[in-house]
């Protein structure tokens, strides 16, 4: 090895220590064992076990003034979270809709709700809504259109604004409204959420203080993020360490306070149920019914997930009841005289004979998931209908 004298400025020849050099040299056949092991791991995970690579997509939202967010209008693309890739299209209000566009309707049905409504994980022709738009109207011999107004994280609030938007502009036959037990008994009630953007993808920066969520924050976040799109090898990792990195605080994973029992007193039902009320109450004044489908998060219906989330975040189950939300939440609506559908039971006796309700990477309902809820929810959708045309006669 070469080295600059610091007296004469001349090159001399320095001489590392053999144990240095056999240091150097390890390392590097080390190194490049592991890139070779990875190498050939990831071909082998394609060919035998190949992932659903993850394909986010910050641009299919804009920021809006009331909503904080919604769908861009006139969409035309594909996105996948992990369980498949499916077409997304919307409408020119930023709504959900299939290849050919809205549906026309003799009967039209307003849905509103969350991911589980905006339904990401299936193909449109798979989720509730359009399911409920092809057999509604066989059953009740006309054309009946469902506008899918669910979209991504959403809440009663929200759920509020679009519904007092929509229906002073447009007219309905029914109002249906999935509130997901998972998120959605909330704390507070804001009249208007400044714009913001749902789902960016992670940059490397330098931490701004040392701590471990800015280590997760700044380095490893921005490393899942150009894996998950890329590396199969990764995802079949990730998927099987899930309860590990609950553990470690490295996943996007929480368990929802409304569980636990000392939730029970809170004030936060009170909320939430007001806010439904005064959904209800806006499309009453318009003489249009609402149905409120309590939709369950799949560590209610799913034993495995539940007691996964138990080990993962070090949970006491003493300290948990799994149908506090579902009864807290039905006992307040129907004290404020609200229809409301309760699918809880039902999912679990669909779960217990092994149908999988739920994706296994993304725990959003699965093509299965949709028939079932659809299933519950059309013979309410009829009586409600039906009852509707009695009175007018």
């Amino acid at each position: 090895m070469m080295g600059i004298d610091a007296h004469s400025g001349t090159l001399v020849q320095v001489r590392l220590p053999r144990t240095l050099i056999r240091v150097l040299l390890n390392g590097v056949l080390l190194l490049g064992s592991l890139v070779a092991a990875l190498g050939v791991s990831e071909i082998l995970i394609r060919i035998v076990a190949p992932q659903q690579l993850v394909l986010v997509r910050p641009d299919i939202w804009q920021p809006d003034d009331s909503l904080g967010y919604k769908f861009r209008p006139n969409l035309h693309t594909e996105a996948n979270w992990g369980e498949r890739t499916v077409h997304l299209y919307t409408d020119r209000d930023g709504f959900r809709v299939g290849a050919a566009g809205p549906r026309q309707g003799d009967t039209r049905v307003l849905l509103i709700g969350d991911s589980f409504m905006a339904a990401l994980q299936v193909e449109y022709e798979q989720s509730l809504a359009a399911l409920l738009e092809e057999r509604l109207s066989k059953r009740l011999g006309k054309r009946v259109a469902v506008r899918n107004a669910g979209q991504d994280a959403y809440d009663p609030p929200q759920y509020f604004i679009l519904a007092r938007q929509l229906l002073q502009r447009d007219t309905f036959d029914l109002v249906v409204v999935s509130f997901f037990l998972g998120n959605d008994v909330v704390t507070t009630r804001p009249d208007r959420i400044l714009p913001w953007t749902p789902v960016e993808i992670a940059s490397f920066r330098l931490p701004r203080r040392w701590s471990w969520d800015e280590v997760v924050a700044a380095f490893l976040r921005p490393i899942n993020d150009y894996l998950e799109a890329r590396s199969y090898l990764f995802i079949f990792a990730k998927n099987r360490l899930q309860t590990l990195r609950m553990r470690v605080g490295l996943s996007a994973e929480y368990f929802p306070e409304e569980f636990l029992r000392r939730e029970a007193a809170s004030s936060r039902w009170d909320i939430t149920a007001d806010i439904c009320r005064d959904i209800a109450g806006l499309a009453a004044r318009r003489g249009i019914p609402t149905l409120f489908v309590l939709v369950p998060a799949p560590f209610q219906v799913d034993s495995v997930v539940f007691n996964q989330y138990l080990n993962g975040f070090g949970i006491d189950p003493k300290t948990v009841d799994l149908d506090q939300p579902d009864r807290l939440m039905g006992e307040r609506l129907r004290a404020r005289h609200l229809a409301v559908l309760h699918v809880l039971p039902a999912f679990r006796a669909v779960e217990d004979a092994g149908r999988q309700l739920y994706g296994r990477v993304d725990r959003h309902l699965s093509p299965a998931g949709h028939e079932k809820l659809d299933s519950l929810v059309e013979p309410e959708v009829v009586n409600i209908l039906g009852r509707r045309t009695a009175s007018r006669r």
